[in-house]
């Protein structure tokens, strides 16, 4: 009985972890660019049981019985890199991106990061800068600087110009392996090992537009409830298996007097 109370405490958890996941991606629904969150769950590492021969007059054998499994843990949390909707929004310093790339920034630390929010502006130096305060980077790396007055135009290529003067170009990064990238806050993403990061080809800019955030609110609110039934579930199958133990004890204690 004691297995079993562990492993509804581990199912318990796993669905903790996936409403806790479900109501951060409910949260960002109207976050630019903002990818869901999965939860990946995998079975924990099971036991494998033996019956061991020991009757008198026979060889000490051991036979196979099979393998007791201890509960369910919480394998990963991957991003959802779908394309999220387009939507308008006439502001000339909002691009929003259709294709697997991403925008490349840089902290206030010089840490390098990629973003699909594309709700820019600019800085008392005319740093486009993001949301979150991150530097957008061109092509080659460095902050883009544009004029603090004038039109800017931004084409599908990410080239920007100001009045007619090309002033800079949108850094823009495919990966071949989007496993590697991991979230890592304030709708900022960050390379983890192999991403194979190259300049982007199949990705185009949308200017004065967002792309809106992916998570489902309808499915979100489906999977929230199933979770929570889920975890209301193991909460009572460990109240049962606790009152059972309780039983047992007692009905040992009392036929030992």
């Amino acid at each position: 009985m004691v297995r079993g109370m562990y492993a509804a405490t581990s199912g318990a958890l796993v669905a903790q972890s996936a409403v806790d996941t479900i109501a951060n991606n409910l949260a960002n629904v109207n976050t630019a660019g903002f990818k869901r969150t999965l939860l990946q769950v995998q079975a924990q590492r099971s036991t494998q049981l033996y019956r061991f021969q020991t009757d008198p007059g026979n060889a000490a054998a051991q036979q196979p019985i099979g393998a007791l499994g201890s509960g369910a843990e919480v394998y990963d949390t991957p991003a959802d890199f779908a394309q999220g909707a387009i939507a308008s929004t006439g502001n000339d310093l909002d691009v929003a991106l259709s294709g697997p790339g991403f925008f490349a920034t840089r902290d206030g630390n010089g840490a390098l990061g990629y973003t699909r929010n594309g709700e820019f502006s600019l800085d008392q130096n005319g740093t486009l800068t993001a949301q979150n305060g991150d530097k957008v980077l061109d092509a080659n790396g460095s902050p883009i600087v544009l004029p603090l007055t004038g039109k800017a135009v931004i084409d599908r290529s990410g080239a920007i110009t100001v009045d007619g003067q090309t002033v800079g170009q949108l850094g823009l990064t495919e990966f071949t392996n989007l496993s590697a990238l991991r979230p890592q806050g304030s709708n900022r993403f960050v390379v983890s090992g192999n991403a194979g990061a190259r300049p982007a080809t199949t990705t185009t800019s949308l200017q004065g537009s967002i792309e809106k955030s992916n998570a489902d609110v309808v499915r979100s609110m489906v999977d929230l409830i199933a979770n929570e039934r889920w975890f209301e579930a193991n909460q009572k199958s460990i109240q049962t298996q606790d009152t059972a133990n309780a039983q047992a004890v007692q009905t040992v204690g009392r036929s030992s007097n």
